[in-house]
């Protein structure tokens, strides 16, 4: 993939978050964070995973906050593409959105932009003890 032009979004434009993205010591203070939320708490979250990149889906209520951590959501136009709150890309969405799924992205999927990288979210996982234990053991490979 080319890389895309990104641009911060104007204030007060950013969309509610939906998800949350960590990565480095954000991503194991974020898997610490989840360790000690209730069994209520996590199943209000879905996870879907990378090496380097965690991603929680739910409400923005739902999402621990964790310094480091960047939020996602649904483009209010394009529902299938997810984007950072905090950055847009600078060509035309439904552009992007054509590209990459004729590219072979299965919708929905997460453009984030560093580093750039295309995540489908079609799947995660419901989080409880024993998926956050594995995500634990996964991600500290």
């Amino acid at each position: 993939m080319s890389p895309l032009g990104w641009m911060a979004r104007p204030a007060g434009s950013a969309p509610e978050a939906r998800g949350q993205v960590s990565q480095g010591a954000a991503m194991r203070q974020v898997l610490a964070r989840l360790a000690r939320c209730d069994d209520e708490a996590l199943a209000a979250l879905t996870a879907v995973a990378t090496r380097d990149m965690l991603v929680l889906l739910g409400r923005a209520a739902a999402l621990p906050w964790v310094d480091g951590a960047r939020y996602c959501a649904p483009d209010p136009l394009q529902r299938m593409l997810w984007l950072p709150t905090d950055v847009a890309p600078q060509l035309p969405l439904d552009l992007v959105l054509a590209n990459l799924a004729g590219r072979g992205a299965h919708v929905p999927f997460l453009l984030w932009d560093a580093p750039e990288q295309v995540l489908p979210l079609g799947q995660p996982i419901a989080l409880d003890r024993a998926s956050l234990a594995w995500l634990a053991r996964e991600l500290a490979a």
